[in-house]
């Protein structure tokens, strides 16, 4: 099996190993269990006689196996584009009408078709755009339509109409309950939620014990309506009538059932991928996709997806590869034709309570209590698709749901958060570490504001970020001399955002202000320099990080001999070391003051609470505010580094040739070059 498989061109059985046979077989067993009854209830929902569920897992799940990337999809007839299809079709043909089923196919050849075209173009990342909240509220609400549509068939009542309508009628009639139907109804929809607690198949269950139920106490005499006798056998292939007007017409449900189903495998096919880290086609995996709904659509079925649930119940048993998919629909083939008669007495109430179960379990509470933690005008929108999938129709609730989120985004992109990070010598908390790094560096340079934007900088809030950097400077108590835009969050600018930031640079220049920005990213330094934009601030006032661009502000730099004034040491109790010796010549900068102090002198920073460390070979050193101190460098301790140390500026230093042995004994790359710049700032002097 496992050499035949291999042999096999198919992609998603490449590499596969003979120990995963045994798991796949019994995940499709699992995965045949669960599809069953699911596929009936998702025949109810569409409108379609039952056996028409099972179709969609007979060609369909074969034919995505051959041609995905991924070895865990597991795919069918599904709950959210079950109701899509119902409320598509009906546009063009009355539910029940025998144009019903035309319309059906013809919508999932259509859906399929678009589903090749995105996969043509590329447009898998297409499954990117829709927002969790929207796919939260769109499940929850056909949830909601589910449960309480199915409503009166449970208690054996008549309603017709929209959901709201139904619910009224349904009320109206609470006196002529067929309590057998109720009791049957709630009695399987009981089973299916207490075997879902101990993880068994509940749905199935509840299914065999209501034919069981019927067979044994002829239930039908009792007024229970039953399926009946299905058709035996495989569906043939029929090709759907093409009609322009029906496809123009079915096209938007098309299109919509489509991005779901992107949507919802694409998720799937990433988590379990994720999982294995293992690569992710969309775009292969979108073709399959189409490829599959074309082919349930000519054996009679209805439009397939990524079923998430299923796909997990196939993991958990052990499926690791497309035999899962391909094992089932032979596992439903079988059943259709040899065993359809065990579904002759299944009773329509028992089937309402497994479509009444699958919108229990659409109803994401969880997600939603979720959502409404973190942030409330998500929430808002996944309440809007809810209410307004669960009210109005699958199309009108999404297309609500979406053009809702679109102009969220929009405000958000309209009126970003910003913030003023420095301002009259004010640090926001946020900001005080990213721009002090070092206490060589002040982070209050007088005159300077740091004005943050939290967005890309487009057409729509171009106007937004003039006025609020006008706004900023405007507010600040004592004059401003240099501004900083932190650019963090801008990786994009656009002709109309490029126009205004150079607006507010001239006016800045001819105030004599300097401007510069920090945290360009090599992309955004890129569009700056096409829009003209580094041309008028020069490339010497963008900066790589805020810390860069303080420190280049005059005033911004504390010395290391100012540092060392401020500790009020002994001229005898100290000498500065390494890289501040550096500094103080000229040579190169430094972040930290590194001195070699005596006992006495490190007890008494000791006991005012610096910090100690110890080095693996038992050497102590105390760290405060961007000063190190020690007793001993490299051997030395402070009587012999006196021996040949130097003033300068009333400081006293490490002496040139005991620094540059230092450097050398350390041979550090950064260490070495230390010793040659030293060496050649003494060639200075010796050419004099």
């Amino acid at each position: 099996m496992e050499k035949v498989l291999n042999r096999v061109f198919i992609p998603s059985f490449k590499g596969y190993k003979k120990k995963s046979i045994k798991g796949d077989i019994i995940a499709a067993l699992v995965v045949t269990a669960i599809a069953i009854p699911e596929s009936l209830g998702f025949a109810a929902i569409v409108g379609l006689p039952i056996q028409t569920g099972l179709y969609c897992a007979l060609l369909a799940p074969i034919v995505f196996a051959i041609f995905t990337s991924s070895r865990y999809l597991v795919i069918g007839a599904d709950s959210a584009t079950a109701a899509l299809v119902a409320s598509g079709a009906a546009t063009v043909a009355a539910a029940q009408s025998p144009e019903f089923a035309g319309a059906v196919a013809l919508l999932g050849v259509l859906t399929g078709v678009i589903l090749l075209i995105m996969s043509a173009l590329r447009l898998g990342f297409l499954a990117d755009l829709i927002s969790k909240p929207v796919l939260v509220g769109f499940l929850s609400g056909v949830g909601a339509q589910l449960l309480l549509g199915k409503i009166p068939e449970m208690l054996g009542v008549e309603a017709e109409g929209g959901l709201l309508v139904r619910l009224v009628e349904t009320a109206g009639q609470l006196g002529s309950i067929h309590w057998p139907t109720a009791i049957m109804a709630a009695s399987v929809l009981l089973i299916i939620v207490l075997a879902g607690r101990y993880k068994l198949p509940g749905a199935l269950l509840g299914l065999v014990a209501a034919a069981l139920a019927t067979k044994l106490f002829d239930l039908p005499t009792y007024g229970i309506e039953v399926v009946g006798r299905l058709p035996e056998g495989l569906p043939q292939v029929v090709l759907p009538q093409l009609s322009w007007p029906e496809m123009v017409a079915m096209f938007s449900s098309a299109l919509a059932i489509a991005i779901v189903i992107l949507a919802q495998s694409s998720a799937t096919i990433r988590s379990f991928a994720a999982e294995h880290d293992e690569a992710v086609q969309d775009n292969k995996d979108l073709m399959a996709l189409g490829l599959a709904n074309i082919a349930s659509a000519v054996t009679q079925g209805f439009a397939v997806n990524g079923s998430p649930p299923r796909t997990s119940a196939a993991h958990m048993a052990g499926g690791r590869s497309q035999l899962v998919n391909i094992l089932m629909a032979l596992f439903i083939g079988l059943l259709l034709l040899f065993a359809t008669g065990l579904l002759a007495v299944v009773p329509h109430a028992a089937l309402a309570a497994v479509v009444c179960s699958i919108g229990l379990h659409l109803i994401k509470v969880d997600q939603l209590k979720d959502i409404w933690n973190t942030h409330k005008a998500e929430f808002g929108i996944a309440l809007l698709a809810l209410i307004a999938v669960a009210l109005l129709g699958v199309q009108q609730g999404v297309m609500i749901a979406v053009l809702a989120s679109l102009v969220e985004r929009l405000r958000r992109e309209y009126r970003p958060v910003d913030d003023i990070l420095l301002r009259d010598r004010i640090i926001d908390g946020w900001a005080a570490d990213r721009i002090k790094g070092s206490h060589k560096i002040t982070s209050r340079p007088a005159g300077m504001l740091i004005y943050h934007f939290d967005s890309d900088l487009f057409f729509e809030n171009a106007t937004y970020f003039s006025r609020r950097m006008k706004e900023a400077i405007a507010g600040a108590k004592d004059p401003v001399t240099c501004v900083i835009l932190d650019a963090g969050s801008i990786s994009n600018i656009d002709y109309t955002g490029a126009e205004a930031l150079k607006r507010i640079v001239e006016r800045l220049t001819g105030d004599n202000v300097r401007f510069g920005i920090a945290h360009v990213s090599p992309g955004l330094k890129n569009m700056l320099d096409i829009y003209g934009v580094t041309e008028l601030i020069k490339s010497e006032n963008i900066y790589g990080s805020l810390r860069e661009a303080v420190r280049s502000q005059p005033g911004a730099k504390r010395s290391t001999v100012r540092m060392v004034r401020r500790l009020n040491l002994p001229d005898d109790s100290y000498v500065v070391i390494g890289g501040g010796v550096l500094e103080t010549l000229g040579l190169r900068d430094t972040m930290d003051v590194d001195l070699v102090v005596s006992k006495e002198q490190y007890r008494l920073f000791h006991d005012k609470g610096w910090r100690e460390y110890i080095h693996d070979d038992g050497k102590r050193i105390l760290t405060h505010r961007g000063y190190n101190i020690m007793t001993s460098y490299m051997g030395r301790d402070l009587q012999r580094l006196k021996r040949s140390a130097f003033m300068k500026d009333g400081v006293c230093f490490m002496g040139l040739e005991d620094l540059i042995k230092s450097k050398e004994a350390l041979g550090r790359k950064k260490d070495l070059q230390d010793a040659s710049l030293i060496r050649e700032y003494q060639g200075q002097f010796e050419e004099e």
